[in-house]
């Protein structure tokens, strides 16, 4: 659809709604590489570097209060982290990354294939997201899985704006 045949309020809602597709396409470009440095860095630090400095960090606090959530929570998931899950933290966070980053250089670059690549993966990663977000009630995850349908709506948008389907 050419914005140029659609009246004028009808244009300036499609430039908002392309200002906000490509600043949620920076975020999540922004995340990925994030997410790819904290994988690094999760393979480099040794996991029980991670763990004495946040037994450090949350001595003091812990020692004032036990049952401080915050405190515990930081010492739980280094503790967690050390011991179950460093490796497995690292690769998800890499794939993940680069999945993400990826596929918005792909839809920077005007490739067709990557907005539907784009738009699964928002699904599978939203949908997981939301599941851990829910089961375990981490309000973080669920605002994440909540950004994540939300950009996929946008990409929807983009993409039928972008490539309409052409009458047989």
């Amino acid at each position: 659809m050419d914005v140029e045949l659609l009246p004028k309020n009808e244009v300036e809602r499609e430039k908002d709604i392309l200002w906000f597709f490509d600043l949620a396409l920076w975020l999540k470009a922004v995340n990925g590489g994030l997410e790819m440095l904290v994988a690094f860095l999760a393979l480099v630090v040794p996991p029980s570097l991670v763990v004495r400095l946040i037994e450090f960090a949350t001595s003091g606090e812990l020692t004032r209060d036990p049952d401080d959530p915050v405190a515990t929570a930081l010492h739980d998931a280094a503790t967690s982290f050390a011991v179950h899950t460093h490796y497995l933290f690292a690769l998800y966070l890499a794939v993940h990354g680069a999945i993400k980053v990826l596929l918005v250089i792909g839809i920077f670059a005007g490739k067709r294939i990557a907005y539907p690549l784009f738009m699964l993966a928002l699904v599978i990663f939203g949908t997981y997201e939301a599941y851990r977000g829910f089961v375990r009630h981490e309000v973080l995850l669920q605002v994440l899985a909540v950004f994540d349908f939300g950009v996929l709506v946008l990409t929807a948008h983009e993409y039928r704006r972008r490539y309409p389907v052409q009458p047989a």
